[in-house]
């Protein structure tokens, strides 16, 4: 293996372009042989870490494939594809629209590869601008995703209505698909590349995997910029730059900006225990904080608002979880600014047990998970023990002393010396 590719003969695997675009090579199945398949994966699988993918490949032909590959490799026989090693979920969503029921093995094969790929999917099929209340009636949902591809044959013109309605990134896919003077779908192909419907980007015929990687490509291109961009480390007197809308006032200076999502829908029928089950499954799907607030909805109705605070690369997982768990037909979604204030994490020991205590300028505060097992283990009060952890941590406390040279006491509160807490 020299110079980013191997040799095999027949083919040479660009081992290197993993490195270079985020993804391997994938390889196009039609025209080779079952032998030669087997080669160039087996060489993208030694040589790279991300997902391994062959495309337009027939129910035979992948069989074979995997049954000399080995254990690891499925077949998607939707999208007409083979995946070895799936990408994780990237928090990315990817809205697949089709206009009718025949260009559908064209929108499996953008969705399909978009899933390999680590984008999270969600299919719009049959709604074509013959019947423009089908669309209308999924408008929302589809200017909610972070790109839309738009798979449509004929006189190809559902892109056009698409890119007029939602202000994602919209990949038009011509098809193959109508009568004669469709000519293949040039006409459809042509018909998009003169959309009037500005800044919408056309792959070629019947390429649902083109749209799925331009997709992948403005995705990696986003988490990028938020590595870059999105969370300022702000010490004293900097400016802090940001990419995407302004941030709001500035926070505590030395604090760190982070751009998050804020999630909120509204429900009036889910129980108390479907809430408390719903915060239960957002916390471990990572979000940084789920709360449910009382409300008033409409005719005095009473209801409950389900808010979410989470970061980019986990907000469309928590977005699955609000509607398949309370059932609601939709949510809003806004990007906020967060200002976290530095702090530490100490394990401190209290009567045998380890209570962990995060401390910040302006005060600690012990985990309460810790201390609902350090009290429930020694027969003593969730207060008593949390003021003994924050005691314990003061030493760490006394490394964020304020300004004014006052040090947090265990309460929260600031004086000159620490309380003493038996």
């Amino acid at each position: 293996m020299t110079n980013g590719f191997e040799d095999l003969g027949h083919s040479r695997p660009d081992t290197a372009r993993e490195a270079r675009t985020g993804l391997p090579e994938v390889v196009y199945g039609p025209g080779k042989t079952v032998a030669e398949i087997v080669a160039v994966v087996d060489s993208l699988l030694a040589a790279n870490t991300g997902p391994v993918l062959v495309t337009r490949v027939e129910p035979a032909v992948a069989d074979a494939v995997l049954a000399d590959v080995g254990a690891g490799g499925a077949h998607v026989p939707a999208g007409r594809l083979l995946v070895w090693r799936p990408a994780a979920p990237r928090g990315f969503v990817l809205a697949v629209v089709s206009a009718g029921t025949s260009d559908g093995p064209v929108a499996a094969e953008a969705a399909e590869v978009a899933r390999a790929v680590g984008l999270t999917v969600r299919r719009f099929a049959d709604v074509g601008v013959a019947g423009l209340h089908r669309l209308l009636a999924v408008r929302d949902e589809i200017a909610a995703a972070d790109a839309v591809v738009c798979v449509a044959g004929m006189e190809g013109a559902l892109p056009s209505v698409v890119g007029g309605l939602v202000g994602a990134p919209v990949i038009a896919v011509p098809t193959s698909i109508g009568y004669g003077a469709t000519l293949d779908g040039v006409t459809a192909l042509l018909a998009m590349m003169s959309s009037c419907a500005a800044g919408m980007t056309v792959v070629n015929i019947d390429s649902g995997f083109s749209a799925a990687m331009a997709a992948f490509r403005i995705a990696a291109s986003r988490e990028r910029a938020a590595a870059t961009g999105d969370t300022i480390a702000r010490p004293a007197g900097a400016t802090v730059r940001h990419t995407g809308p302004a941030p709001a006032t500035a926070g505590h200076e030395g604090g760190t900006v982070e751009r998050m999502v804020h999630l909120e829908t509204n429900v009036d029928d889910v129980t108390g225990e479907v809430l408390g089950h719903l915060v239960e499954r957002l916390l471990t799907a990572g979000a940084a904080d789920a709360w449910v607030a009382p409300v008033v909805m409409k005719k005095s109705r009473p209801a409950h608002t389900v808010h979410v605070l989470a970061a980019s690369s986990a907000a469309a997982e928590c977005e699955r979880i609000v509607l398949a768990e309370t059932g609601s037909l939709g949510l809003r979604r806004t990007s906020v600014d967060r200002v976290a204030l530095p702090r530490t994490t100490t394990t401190v020991d209290v009567g045998g047990h380890r209570v962990r205590v995060k401390t910040g300028p302006w005060g600690s505060k012990p985990e309460h998970d810790d201390v609902v097992a350090a009290a429930t283990a020694l027969g003593l009060p969730l207060r008593a023990v949390a003021a003994r952890a924050g005691a314990a941590a003061q030493p760490a406390a006394a490394s964020l002393v304020d300004a004014a040279g006052s040090v947090p006491d265990a309460a929260g509160a600031t004086s000159g010396e620490p309380d003493d807490v038996v």
